[in-house]
């Protein structure tokens, strides 16, 4: 959650505990109704920080285990295969054949398509490592820390993939808690504005925080006139119609 939706979220919150302990009604709307959709547009937003947050520890932790495959991959099993060939004559079909050790920062899908181009081989010369020393199965070793590889790089790329989803959906919240708020603030205004206490303490409650241009433009104007509040949150003088 970015610092623009943490603050409307707040301020959404506010709003809503300002409805919840003053009965307000207005004879154009049913605010209870507006209420209870900013209730739930707020706890959505609030699941979708709490999903978010979730899903980019899990991003570092899965970013993490593939740094560790890689370099199980790549020193662990195809180095020690790469340096053995270079003592050996290896030929498949009379071609001359070379086995290349992958450079340390190619990407993870060359390094796995480097990986089973060499099964591919070893299928064929294997035996031969196998005569100088190397365990009887370490071709179906490599081919398995190489799906190792390919199910973490495929498991974040999901994980990247629902991040993007539940950060378009928190934008689509975000927007439209500020769109609520505004329709509440025409509605509840001209039926407290005989009461100056309770004006001043929804001026108070109601003073729009700092926010992105692509949320404010997203906000229709106030047909009334606007009035000067000050956020004890933000700070900033905002206008609130």
């Amino acid at each position: 959650m970015n610092k623009i939706q943490t603050q409307v979220l707040q301020w959404g919150r506010r709003v809503r505990d300002f409805l919840v302990e003053h009965e307000i009604k207005s004879d154009l709307a049913e605010l209870t109704a507006l209420r209870q959709e900013l209730d739930e547009t707020l706890a959505q937003l609030t699941a979708g920080a709490a999903a978010q947050e979730a899903v980019t520890k899990q991003s570092l932790v899965q970013t993490t285990e593939i740094r560790r495959l890689r370099r199980a991959l790549r020193d662990g099993h195809l180095k020690p295969i790469v340096r053995m060939s270079r003592t050996m004559q290896l030929e498949i079909n009379g071609t001359q054949l070379t086995f290349v050790l992958p450079s340390e920062g190619v990407n993870s899908e060359r390094l796995a398509a480097a990986s089973d181009a060499m099964v591919t081989a070893l299928n064929v010369v294997g035996p031969q490592f196998t005569a100088r020393g190397f365990a009887s199965n370490f071709v179906e070793q490599l081919s398995t820390a190489t799906k190792a590889l390919r199910d973490a790089v495929d498991q974040r790329s999901a994980q990247l993939s629902r991040r993007v989803g539940t950060t378009a959906a928190m934008e689509e919240q975000e927007t439209r808690i500020v769109q609520l708020v505004r329709v509440i603030q025409t509605l509840v205004r001209p039926v407290i504005q005989d009461n100056p206490e309770l004006l001043a303490a929804w001026q108070s409650v109601v003073a729009l925080p700092r926010l992105s241009k692509a949320a404010v433009g997203a906000v229709p104007t106030p047909a009334e006139p606007t009035l000067s509040a000050t956020s004890s949150e933000t700070g900033q003088v905002a206008k609130a119609a």
